[in-house]
């Protein structure tokens, strides 16, 4: 089931995607080819990281329900003198750990992450060459464009890869946060809780 991860040219010719974008002059298109093929290497760890994760995604997910399913039909045959009862206990203790490791290390989450970092380019380059008016009026300005959609989109994947970190759960909450009220005064504002003065006056 593992793909190859074949994206040099995403189903054009030697200059990829950019070999018949005739909407857009040949200087530009150029600049597009060779830094399309700069940024191959990154959308291949793109798409290797989303094929992981979500192979542990669907993993998790399809061991669960099947043994979410079977132990209610498994349970009335349950007795002391087989192995039944360590087959019923084993099942219920992998269901839970992988169910815990895909929450732990967020595999639905960073399926998404990377798959949508590795569209955005796709999507970035078809307007580039379907309709390179939305980056721009003239080849200039649709490069200076272009480049900053691809920056944006890659600093967001690096902060996704940074913020990867393994989270079980949200941390609690101490207790409830209740803010101190104020009141409007014609000298400014001051807190409307009673103060330590006589007469619960603020200071």
């Amino acid at each position: 089931m593992k793909p190859k991860f074949s994206v040099p040219n995403a189903g054009g010719g030697v200059d990829g995607p950019f070999a018949d974008a005739d909407l857009i002059g040949p200087e530009l298109r150029d600049w597009a080819a060779a830094h399309y093929r700069r940024t191959v290497p990154v959308l291949r760890v793109w798409q290797h990281r989303a094929w992981l994760y979500g192979a542990a995604h669907y993993y998790a997910v399809g061991w669960t329900v099947l043994i979410s399913l079977s132990l209610p039909f498994l349970i009335p045959y349950v007795t002391d003198g087989d192995g039944s009862r360590l087959l019923v206990q084993a099942l219920s203790v992998f269901g839970a750990v992988v169910f815990g490791l895909h929450r732990t290390f967020k595999a639905e989450e960073n399926y998404g992450k990377y798959r949508l970092h590795e569209s955005s380019v796709y999507t970035l380059v078809r307007k580039l060459v379907d309709d390179p008016e939305q980056l721009g009026a003239t080849d200039a300005e649709r490069r200076r464009r272009y480049l900053a959609e691809i920056e944006r989109i890659r600093e967001r994947a690096r902060n996704d890869e940074i913020n990867n970190l393994p989270s079980p759960s949200s941390p609690p909450r101490i207790g409830p946060v209740t803010p101190i009220p104020e009141q409007r005064e014609s000298d400014g504002y001051r807190s409307a809780a009673p103060g330590p003065l006589s007469g619960g006056a603020s200071p």
